[in-house]
C-alpha cells in the first residue's frame, strides 16, 4: 500500500495535536459511492476515536486501524477494526504517562513488509527543571505486534553548562532604592533557575568595574551574601571598558570557575548610554566567542541606538526597554525564557527539545519520512529513519530558509519521479502565508529543490499535501496542497484545495484551484483513493469536517489525466444524511483497497468517535443507437387528394442499449439498470409531421423507463404520420435523451457512468 497523502487536524480541543442524500434523489450530487448503508465502527466520543484511519492489509486479514489520540487519559490509543465482524478492539496503548496523543500520525509501509507505523509527537521528559517534547513513533508488524519504537530528531538530556554573568549598573545617576532593585531582580532570576544547569557571576560597574561574585561563588553558595553587601560605587558609564573587564576576568578566566565548553550569556542593566568609547573591539570579542547578550535599559535617559549594539541578533528582540526599575519584575518571564533556550544547545535556541517529531509520518519504501514541527524554533525539520530494530539511523531533511514558527513538516508526503525519490512537505505558518517544499533525494542526501507558497495570509497553506499518480506507474504526477482556513467572502468559503502539475524539471505549476464549502475547512484532509469509476485513473477524496455546523462532509473528484483531477466534484456525501449524530466527519480518509470481497474500492472516513465504510457501486457505461424499421419512409403512405385525412403507422422506431461494466465487481451488475428515457419525434421543426400516439398528433415526446437487465436490449416503438403531409422532402430527425431513474430495483447495485454519452439521433 503507497502511502500518499498528509494530512494533520486543527480543532479547538486538540489545541497541542496541531494545535448524497440517500439512493432516490437526484444523481447530479452523487456517484458510485453508496450512501445508504454505510458499516459503522463506534468509539469513544471523548477519546476523540476516528482521528485518523488506515485500511490496512497483511498476510493476516484486512482490517481498518483507528486511532484516538485522547484516549487512556490522553495518552492515545490504537484499535482494529474488523469487517466481518463489525467491531474494534484496542490492540496497544502507551504505557508511559510521559506520552499523550498517540495516534496524531500513522503510515503503513510498501508491501510485503506492511509495517505499520503510530507516533506520538508529545513524548515529554524533565531534566533540570526544564520539560523536553520529542515525539516517539512505534512499529507493529503483521499481526499488530509492536516491534520496535523509534526517537527521532531525540533532544539527550545533558548537562551542558550555561555560565551568565550579569554585569549591572552602578553609576551616580540611580537612587540607592533603585540599586537595592537592581539586586532583587538578579537574585529573582537566579532563584528561579537554581534547579538548571546554569551558573552565575556577577559585576557592577561605573567608572570602574568590580566583580561582585564569581561563578565559584555561585557553586559554593556565597553568592547572595555577596551580592546584597555590594556597595554602590555612584560615578560614570563605562559600559565598553566594564564588558572587556567580563570577558578578561570571567568568561576567559577559569579560575572564576568558568567553563570553557559551556554556552555563554551576558546581560547588561544600565540606565545611560556608555560614558566611554569601544576603543578595543569588544563588540566584536563577544560575537567571536558567541556570547548571547541581552541588554535591559532603564528609564527616558538611555537611547535605544545606543544600548542596541551591545545585544546579540536578533536585536529586536534581544533588548528590552523599561521606565523604570520598578519594571524589571514585569521583565522577569521573559528573559527567563531567553535564558532557558540557551540551556543545553549551545546558544542555538530549540533547535531539538521541543521537535514533536512524528506530528506527521509518511513511508517511503524501506524509510520512514517524519514531520518535526518544533525543530529549530519551530521552523520546522524532516527526519528520515531507516534501518530495523536492531539498528535505526535518522537523517536530517531541512529547508534553511525557512524562519522561525514556519510549523514545517506540519504535513508530509512521499513522491517518485524516475528514480528520484520525493518528499513534499508543508510549513503552513511560513511567511504567515504557508509554503510547501519539495526535496529530492540525490546522492544519499536530501535537497530543498523548490517551494510554491499559498495566497492569503492566515491560510494554512500547507496545512495538508497529497501526491497523485493517476495511472500507478510509480510516477507522481500532480501535487495537492490544502488551504483550510483560506477565506472567500463573496460567494462565502472557508477553505482551498490547490492542484499542482509535476514538470519533467521536477517544478511544480499551478493548473487550478477549488474551493466549495462555507465555514467547513474545505481541504483539511485529503486523500487519493484507488479508481472509484473504472477509468483507471486514480481520484482524490476531500474532507470538510466542519461543514454544515461541523457535522462535516466528503467531496468526491475523479482523476484526469491533463489536470489531475476534474473540476467539478462527481459526488458530495454530507454526514447529516448518514447520521444526524455525527460530528467531523471526514477528519480523516482512506479508500486504498476493497476490504468487502466484492472487487469494488471501499472508503473508511473518520468522524469525532465514529468510523464509516463506505461501499462503492458497479459503473456500467451505456450506449444507445436508433433506428427505423424499415429504412426509409414509403411515399406510397400518403395522399393530400383524399377527402379525410388519416393516421396512419409509418414505421417502428428500434431503440437499442449496450451496457458494459466499467469497474471490476466480483458480483457482477445485479438486477440490471433502470433508465428514463425521452423520445422527441420530427425534434429540429417547431410543428411535428410524426407522434407516438394515434389518437393524439401533439404526442411527439414519449417519456418512459426502461429496464436493462442484459448487455444489449432493444425496444420498438410504432411512429404514426399523417395521411397528407406537405413537407416530404426534409427528414424526419429523432432524438433519444436517457438518464438513470432515481427509483431502482430493490436489489440493483449499478450506477450509470457520468461519462456515458446519454443522446442518440437517426433521421
Amino acid at each position: 500500500q503507497e502511502e500518499e497523502c498528509g494530512e494533520s487536524g486543527v480543532y479547538k480541543e486538540m489545541e497541542l495535536l496541531i494545535l448524497l442524500l440517500f439512493f432516490g434523489v437526484s444523481l447530479s450530487d452523487g456517484f458510485n459511492v453508496d450512501v445508504s448503508n454505510p458499516e459503522k465502527f463506534s468509539g469513544n466520543k471523548e477519546e476523540f476515536f476516528g482521528y485518523r484511519v488506515l485500511q490496512y492489509q497483511s498476510d493476516e486479514m484486512k482490517r481498518i486501524i483507528v486511532s484516538a489520540p485522547l484516549g487512556t487519559n490522553s495518552s492515545g490509543a490504537l484499535f482494529s477494526c474488523t469487517v466481518e465482524k463489525n467491531n474494534c478492539s484496542s490492540f496497544y496503548q502507551p504505557d508511559s504517562r510521559a506520552i499523550r496523543y498517540f495516534g496524531m500520525s500513522m503510515t503503513v509501509g510498501t508491501s510485503p513488509s506492511s509495517t505499520l507505523t503510530s507516533c506520538s509527537p508529545s513524548f515529554t521528559r524533565e531534566f533540570n527543571g526544564n520539560s523536553f517534547l520529542n515525539g516517539i513513533c512505534y512499529q507493529f508488524n503483521g499481526r499488530l505486534k509492536m516491534i520496535t519504537n523509534i526517537t527521532a530528531a531525540f533532544q539527550e538530556c545533558k548537562d551542558t553548562k550555561v555560565n551568565l554573568v550579569f554585569l549591572f549598573d552602578g553609576s551616580s545617576s540611580m537612587t540607592t532604592e533603585d540599586f537595592n532593585k537592581n539586586k532583587d531582580f538578579i537574585w529573582n532570576v537566579m532563584t528561579t533557575l537554581k534547579n538548571t544547569t546554569i551558573e552565575f557571576a556577577a559585576v557592577q560597574f561605573s567608572t570602574t568595574f568590580r566583580t561582585v561574585f564569581t561563578f565559584k561563588d555561585y557553586v559554593s553558595g556565597s553568592a547572595k551574601k555577596r551580592l546584597y553587601e555590594e556597595v554602590h560605587m555612584k560615578a560614570l558609564t563605562n559600559t565598553h571598558r566594564a564588558v572587556r573587564f567580563t570577558l578578561d576576568n570571567l568568561f576567559n578566566n577559569e579560575e572564576s570557575g568558568a567553563d570553557p565548553e559551556a554556552t555563554k550569556a551576558l546581560v547588561i542593566i544600565t540606565d545611560g548610554a556608555p560614558s566611554d568609547l569601544d576603543s578595543n573591539n569588544v563588540i566584536q570579542r563577544c560575537e567571536e566567542q558567541n556570547i548571547a547578550r541581552f541588554v535591559i535599559g532603564v528609564g527616558s535617559r538611555v537611547k535605544l541606538e545606543k544600548m542596541e549594539k551591545f545585544a546579540s541578533e536578533p536585536k529586536e528582540n534581544n533588548v528590552f526597554m523599561i521606565n523604570n526599575y520598578a519594571g524589571l519584575n514585569g521583565l522577569l518571564d521573559k528573559l527567563q525564557y531567553k535564558i532557558y533556550g540557551m540551556e543545553g544547545t549551545r546558544g542555538m535556541l530549540f533547535r531539538k527539545e521541543l521537535s514533536q517529531s512524528g506530528f506527521s509520518a509518511a513511508s517511503d519504501k524501506d524509510s520512514l519520512i517524519l514531520g518535526a514541527v518544533g525543530s529549530n524554533h519551530w521552523a520546522g525539520n524532516l527526519y528520515e529513519v531507516t534501518g530495523s530494530e536492531t539498528s535505526i539511523s535518522e537523517m536530517e531533511i531541512q529547508d534553511l530558509n525557512l524562519n522561525n514558527d514556519s510549523y514545517n513538516g506540519y504535513s508530509v508526503v512521499v513522491g517518485q519521479r524516475g528514480r528520484d525519490s520525493l518528499v513534499f512537505s508543508g510549513a503552513p505558518r511560513s511567511n504567515y502565508r504557508g509554503q510547501v517544499t519539495l526535496f529530492r533525494k540525490s546522492a544519499g542526501k536530501w535537497e530543498a529543490i523548490s517551494n510554491i507558497a499559498g495566497e492569503q495570509i492566515g491560510s494554512y497553506f500547507g496545512g495538508s499535501v497529497c501526491v497523485l499518480d493517476l495511472d500507478s506507474d510509480n510516477n507522481t504526477d500532480f501535487l495537492v496542497v490544502g488551504a483550510p482556513l483560506y477565506y472567500q467572502p463573496h460567494p462565502q468559503r472557508e477553505g482551498r484545495v490547490y492542484i499542482y502539475r509535476l514538470t519533467p524539471q521536477l517544478e511544480l505549476e499551478k493548473d487550478f484551484e477549488i474551493s466549495e464549502s462555507a465555514q467547513g475547512r474545505f481541504g483539511m484532509t485529503l486523500a487519493a483513493v484507488a479508481d472509484l469509476n473504472g477509468d483507471h485513473v486514480k481520484d482524490l477524496a476531500v474532507g470538510a469536517p466542519l461543514e454544515d455546523e461541523q457535522k462535516g462532509a466528503v467531496y468526491i473528484y475523479l482523476g484526469n489525466r491533463e489536470h489531475g483531477i476534474r473540476s467539478k466534484y462527481s459526488q458530495r456525501i454530507v454526514a447529516s444524511s448518514l447520521d444526524t449524530q455525527l460530528q467531523h466527519f471526514g477528519l480523516a480518509i482512506d479508500g486504498v483497497m476493497d476490504l468487502g470481497q466484492d472487487g469494488l474500492i471501499d472508503i473508511a472516513v473518520g468522524a469525532q468517535g465514529t468510523v464509516l465504510l463506505l461501499r462503492t457501486r458497479p459503473v456500467v457505461s451505456v450506449s444507445a443507437k436508433l433506428s427505423f424499421s424499415p429504412s426509409e419512409i414509403s411515399l406510397n403512405h400518403f395522399d393530400c387528394l383524399g377527402s379525410s385525412e388519416n393516421v396512419i403507422p409509418i414505421f417502428y422506431l428500434r431503440t437499442c442499449f449496450s451496457m458494459a461494466e466499467d469497474t471490476k465487481s466480483k458480483g457482477g451488475v445485479r438486477s440490471g439498470l433502470n433508465l428514463s428515457l425521452e423520445l422527441r419525434a420530427d425534434a429540429v421543426r417547431e410543428d411535428s409531421r410524426a407522434f407516438f400516439n394515434k389518437e393524439d398528433k401533439t404526442s411527439r415526446s414519449l417519456v418512459k423507463s426502461v429496464l436493462l437487465d442484459s448487455e444489449f436490449s432493444c425496444y420498438n416503438q410504432t411512429v404514426y404520420m399523417p395521411s397528407c403531409v406537405k413537407d416530404m422532402v426534409s427528414p424526419v430527425l429523432f432524438r433519444l435523451n436517457f438518464s438513470q431513474f432515481d427509483h431502482q430495483p430493490d436489489s440493483s447495485n449499478a450506477i450509470l457512468n457520468i461519462d456515458s454519452k446519454t443522446t442518440a439521433l437517426v433521421e
